[in-house]
């Protein structure tokens, strides 16, 4: 079969572009940004794109990454109950969204009508032409697509190991659509390709099943190189510690998978809270959660997310007790800002990303003083200080290991704070 002449031009700018030495370089961050700005240099006019990744992970089912120019809107996600947040990054060569999926989006219609769904489950190559609109549109997606001004539209899987899958979608805003010579040097450059895109979804990878495990920050100072024993930094946070209460006593009544859907729900209702605040889950201790808001500049807006984190966790967990009131969850927190050492401790053949100093120490007992005085939560006086929301005093209290008498308070949900 004879080659076109724009098919060998496609074919020689691609693959110098994809065995460059400075794709291995490129950070996991660059998956969409170079490719783009690859293919607009030869003139497709990509009007979006996107990245599917199915990848073995404790709390993800996928990563979807969409690249739109900036004078783009976002792609629509509201059909979808699964996506666990969104981070959007914009530069100069345009916007780059990044939708974590839980567990059970494959099972939800939105998954099941999506090219992405052919690609990866029948390894099926997709092209379809949008100019004119194709009648009945085969995908919902389609709609969204001929109503930007897309012209045509790809979506082929990408080789990429058994242990992830992997599928990419571009749109193009050109006139005519994608040339046969780009698509058929495209197919021919796919193996190349399929080496960047998973060897950058490898380091995604890893450093999402790292957060899953350590957290999102930890996870980054561990990849950046952190990594020796007694390597710590000193940081400025809010401070939090929730216990579940009772979980000892329901140990005594409850079967094994109860006992576990009981403090896997309150987990669960905790990270959302403290995701959805900007915070951090360090560490499951047991039945409690260690956490931190971390200090941009500004303590009392950092206080006042850490509180709004603590609001929404006792409304959830309201909100189940209605909903399942045998066997109702009871919680315990304790909030302080201060200074903590922020590292790895351990033993040479053991490490542990943790944090430590007198800070943690005073969130923990205020934790453990909830339960004598019957708040749900107490705060330290400098929390108090900082905070824009309304507290009251609860009282002069000695805290083990924690020198002389603390002023301790409690966060007034139902008041507004005098000016």
């Amino acid at each position: 079969m004879k080659v076109s002449d724009s098919q060998i031009e496609y074919s020689r700018e691609l693959h110098r572009w994809g065995v460059d030495k400075l794709r291995l370089a490129e950070p996991p961050e660059e998956l969409l940004y170079g490719l783009i700005s690859k293919l607009n240099e030869l003139e497709l006019q990509i009007g979006l794109a996107s990245i599917c990744i199915r990848t073995p992970h404790p709390q993800l089912e996928m990563l979807v990454l969409r690249w739109r120019p900036l004078s783009v809107d976002e792609v629509p996600t509201e059909s979808s109950n699964s996506i666990l947040g969104h981070q959007t990054s914009v530069r100069e060569d345009g916007v780059q969204d990044l939708y974590p999926l839980a567990h059970g989006h494959t099972d939800e219609q939105m998954w099941q009508q999506s090219p992405f769904f052919k690609a990866l489950e029948y390894g099926e190559r997709i092209r379809i032409g949008l100019n004119p609109p194709p009648d009945p549109a085969p995908f919902p997606i389609i709609e969204d697509l001929v109503s930007r001004g897309m012209s045509d539209y790809l979506v082929f899987p990408i080789d990429s190991g058994p242990m992830v899958s992997i599928a990419l979608s571009l749109s193009s805003l050109r006139e005519g659509g994608f040339p046969q010579g780009f698509i058929d040097a495209l197919e021919e450059f796919l193996p190349v390709l399929s080496l960047s895109l998973a060897y950058k979804v490898e380091r995604v990878q890893f450093r999402q099943v790292l957060s899953a495990y350590i957290g999102r920050e930890p996870a980054s100072l561990v990849l950046a190189g952190q990594i020796r024993r007694g390597d710590l930094v000193s940081r400025q946070a809010a401070l939090g510690f929730a216990d579940l209460r009772g979980f000892t006593a329901a140990s005594t009544r409850l079967s094994s998978d109860e006992l576990l859907t009981r403090i896997s729900t309150f987990f669960e209702e905790v990270y959302l809270a403290i995701f959805k605040a900007g915070g951090e889950i360090i560490k499951f201790m047991g039945d409690g959660v260690l956490f931190i808001v971390a200090d941009s500049g500004d303590p009392a807006l950092t206080c006042d997310r850490a509180l709004r984190a603590v609001r929404q966790l006792t409304e959830s967990i309201d909100a189940h007790n209605q909903n399942q009131p045998k066997y109702p969850l009871r919680f315990g927190c304790g909030l302080h800002f201060g200074e903590f050492l922020y590292g790895n401790i351990g033993s040479p053949a053991r490490l542990d990303f943790t944090v430590i100093g007198p800070a943690v120490n005073l969130t923990s007992r205020l934790e453990t003083l909830t339960d004598t005085t019957g708040e749900p939560c107490l705060i330290s006086s400098r929390f108090a200080e900082l905070t824009t929301h309304a507290t009251r005093v609860v009282g002069e209290f000695d805290l083990k290991g924690i020198p002389g008498p603390q002023l301790v308070a409690a966060p007034d949900f139902d008041a507004a704070k005098d000016s």
